[in-house]
């Protein structure tokens, strides 16, 4: 019996692999140097918005936004669809820490606390350790980004294009997080409040990229529009700069992640301790990010460390 709900958690497993992202270590080895990468990241990002603005108006339709976002898209989006994050993975230009799993705080996971961390299987295809690059003062796994533009978009369409409102977009969100991405053990076995966070940010970035409406942090936040309809046309208002979004609330070692299980929690926990450090390393730097984020904060900050995910009501109380 016990063979056979191996199988069958293995294969569901698989299932996922293409949807579910990498997890990061930001404790380990987090006092090396690393180069600053935002002056490439910002250079090919802006490349990116300008190409999709001249596919976008080679159309000849006018200022249609859907065949903008379209466009955007191409480059804008996960690791196995957009042109930029799958150049952050493979451009040796970008100066990266790389941790294996076998020296990570996730070396003592087994398929009990996570298939996608605990089985070798699943590990070697590519579901494993997101790279770290530093974005001005930040430092940063690639995964975020992948979730600031796939699942951002899709924060970005429930909010605005579909007028749902965005709690109702950070809730569809924390349910994937939970269910389909990785938060429970079927998945990698860590809900990450650093994805939900680059998730927020992104539909922040979307909005801002026709700022057809104010920042949702309020209009002293507004940064765009990157992108305006001038004659007829797209062209670029104005550049990108990623050091605007990236912040302390996508780092997983100040915003603590949960897990599925107090077996792998307190796995977790001990790892920290023999590491010598805790989680948040910094709680000057988590509590300065409750005051940024404002209403929102809830949603997006754990302010209460490392624990156990509760699947409902979750937030019911805060």
């Amino acid at each position: 019996m016990k063979c056979s709900k191996l199988i069958l958690i293995s294969f569901l497993s698989l299932l996922q692999v293409s949807a579910m992202s990498a997890e990061v270590d930001q404790f380990t080895r987090s006092d090396e140097f690393l180069a600053d990468s935002s002056a490439l990241l910002n250079t090919n990002a802006n490349k990116s918005i300008s190409q999709a603005i001249k596919l976008a108006n080679s159309e000849g339709k006018g200022c249609r936004e859907e065949v903008l976002y379209d466009e955007l898209k191409v480059y804008f989006a996960n690791h196995t669809k957009g042109k930029l994050v799958i150049d952050l993975i493979e451009n040796p230009a970008y100066s990266k820490r790389h941790i294996e799993i076998k020296d990570s705080i996730f070396q003592d996971w087994t398929i009990w606390d996570g298939v996608g961390l605990g089985f070798t299987l699943i590990s070697s295809n590519g579901v494993t350790m997101s790279d770290i690059i530093r974005v001005g003062e930040q430092e940063v796994g690639v995964d975020k980004f992948e979730h600031m533009f796939g699942q951002g978009f899709n924060y970005f369409k429930k909010n605005y294009l579909k007028g749902k409102g965005e709690i109702a977009a950070v809730k569809k969100g924390i349910f994937g997080e939970k269910f389909l991405l990785g938060g429970q053990k079927i998945g990698n076995g860590v809900f990450s409040y650093g994805d939900l966070s680059a998730n927020f940010n992104g539909m922040r970035f979307w909005n801002h990229v026709l700022q057809k409406h104010d920042d949702v942090l309020g209009a002293d936040r507004n940064l765009g529009p990157y992108v305006s309809c001038v004659n007829d046309k797209w062209v670029k208002a104005k550049e990108v700069d990623f050091k605007n979004y990236i912040d302390e609330s996508m780092n997983e070692s100040i915003n603590c992640s949960k897990y599925p299980s107090n077996n792998t929690l307190q796995k977790l926990k001990n790892r920290l301790k023999i590491m010598g450090v805790t989680c948040p390393m910094n709680q000057q730097k988590l509590d300065d990010l409750q005051v940024k984020y404002r209403q929102m904060a809830k949603w997006i900050i754990n302010m209460d460390g490392p624990g156990e995910v509760k699947y409902f009501r979750e937030f019911k109380d805060k």
